[in-house]
């Protein structure tokens, strides 16, 4: 084995523990709030930023400014 076999196991390697790492811990986190489910928070963990967004009448969406709260 030389090593540019044994870099390419590396790398590999390190690409599939990062794959699975992304599919464990997730980014974000969502809800439905709201009387009727109207209103959706997402929350995304890495960046500590909750954000909301509210649907209308219509259906159509606003959305509010990304809040950090720490």
């Amino acid at each position: 084995m030389n090593p540019r076999d044994l870099g390419a196991i590396i790398v590999g390697a390190l690409l599939a523990i990062g794959l699975i790492l992304h599919a464990v811990i997730p980014r974000y986190e969502w809800r439905v709030e709201g009387p009727n489910g109207t209103v959706i928070v997402v929350y995304d963990r890495w960046a500590n930023y909750i954000q909301r967004a509210v649907y209308d009448d219509q259906g159509h969406v606003k959305p509010g400014d990304p809040f950090k709260p720490f």
